[in-house]
């Protein structure tokens, strides 16, 4: 059926001011819509905090799971309740940065696109020391131009602020196996890209303003890896990811355990500087190497 389904995954978070956003907007442009929240089993102080707000919003149906089901399970299941042709995946924490955001999307909903990324965007201004790591890491790696960003299209494929015909998602469904947090947008955009799929990358930018405190998103940095490592032991990745590419390069000549073994003495120190007021992303790649290399030790 014809329309856009913007689906928002929410877990311990109030959506309130996307939903708003969203909806002056679709309303706005006249278009046939629907806006579906499903809740991964939030605390029920959570939860009330925003959804009897929106009990007669038109257009827009809010689930809550009883159990926590995660990133990517959640994910299908907005797909499945999902009732046009065309998905729009926004995480819950994000925030339009124009009020054209949805219109510039129009364009692409046609039979030629298989799938549009819009971006994500960091306030300029600086946070909180103890959010520090988590936006210079966003701003760093993740607020990205298009131009660049159509260079190598799948690289930096993420299922936030994802537009998607729902029929490729039906076909090629994301991965429920995965629990921890991390790389399920990976694997989709691998899987994607090679059933010759295509990628079209736009500067239609969402603020992501759901900061993790910098020890949080440290934890989350961890459970990625070991995410990544879980899927490149059980050879589910189509192709590779820098730090697997780095990993490989380093196996060729044997080197793999002798530079993780030099940058183990120097964790601790590392950790420090990445819960500091001034994380250093070096620092976080050392670690992200390091980790890569123990996890993968511990599957032997």
């Amino acid at each position: 059926m014809k329309g856009l389904s913007i689906l928002i995954p929410v877990h311990e978070y109030n959506p309130a001011e996307l939903i708003h956003a969203l909806h002056k907007q679709c309303s706005s442009l006249g278009i046939v819509y629907e806006i579906i929240i499903i809740d991964d089993a939030s605390c029920t102080s959570s939860y009330l905090s925003w959804k009897p707000d929106f009990d007669k919003v038109l257009n827009l149906h809010i689930y809550r799971l009883e159990n926590n089901i995660g990133r990517a399970a959640i994910r299908n299941e907005l797909i499945k309740k999902s009732s046009f042709d065309w998905l729009l995946f926004l995480d819950a924490d994000t925030i339009p940065c124009t009020e054209t955001f949805l219109k510039n999307y129009l364009p692409f909903l046609s039979i030629t696109n298989t799938c549009v990324c819009g971006g994500t965007a960091y306030a300029q201004h600086a946070p909180a020391p103890d959010q520090q790591l988590r936006w210079i890491y966003g701003r760093k790696r993740e607020e990205i131009a298009a131009e660049k960003r159509n260079k190598n299209p799948f690289d930096t494929f993420t299922l936030n602020n994802l537009l998607i015909r729902k029929e490729v998602l039906l076909q090629f469904p994301l991965d429920n196996s995965i629990q921890k947090y991390g790389h399920e947008d990976t694997l989709l955009g691998m899987t994607l890209a090679s059933n010759g799929l295509t990628i079209i990358h736009i500067d239609n930018f969402v603020y992501h303003e759901g900061l993790d405190n910098n020890e949080v998103f440290l934890g989350k940095i961890k459970q990625s890896i070991e995410t990544l490592v879980e899927l490149y032991s059980q050879n589910k990745l189509p192709s590779r990811t820098k730090l697997i590419k780095l990993h490989n390069r380093l196996a060729a000549f044997k080197l793999n355990k002798f530079v993780a073994y030099c940058i183990k003495p120097f964790i601790p120190a590392i950790e420090k500087n990445l819960l500091g007021p001034a994380p250093s992303l070096f620092y976080m790649d050392l670690l992200k190497l390091w980790y890569f290399e123990e996890c993968l030790k511990s599957k032997l």
